[in-house]
């Protein structure tokens, strides 16, 4: 029985360290869900460009830099992005939350072209 109550007091610790031990996000960083639409918009884009989908004029497809062309869509400057970007790469959790919010707005963009067709 006591073996129970250590455990049950160890796991309660843990859980309440995990909510006080949660990153808060600077001001100079983009929010969660900012940094998720420019990515989104990024990985879009460069799916595009990977499978030569705008390579119909080359001349086109060398004018287009995905990190520039989507910061300046999404009214962020590259520090600003970059600045972002490592804030997350070092805290893996809001990392996972930012890329949930990725693959749900691609799961919504992929159904709505699903219904189209």
């Amino acid at each position: 029985m006591k073996k129970i109550g250590t455990i049950l007091c160890i796991l309660f610790f843990a859980a309440c360290s995990s909510i006080e031990d949660r990153v808060a996000i600077p001001d100079t960083v983009l929010s969660q869900e900012q940094m998720a639409e420019v990515l989104v918009d990024i990985h879009l884009l460069e799916a595009a460009l990977n499978v030569n989908a705008l390579s119909r004029d080359q001349q086109i497809m060398n004018s287009i830099h995905p990190d520039s062309d989507v910061l300046k869509k999404h009214n962020v400057t590259k520090e600003k992005y970059q600045e972002s970007f490592t804030f997350y790469s070092q805290n893996p959790l809001l990392l996972s939350e930012v890329y949930q919010y990725v693959l749900n707005n691609l799961s919504k963009m992929q159904a709505e072209v699903m219904t189209k067709k």
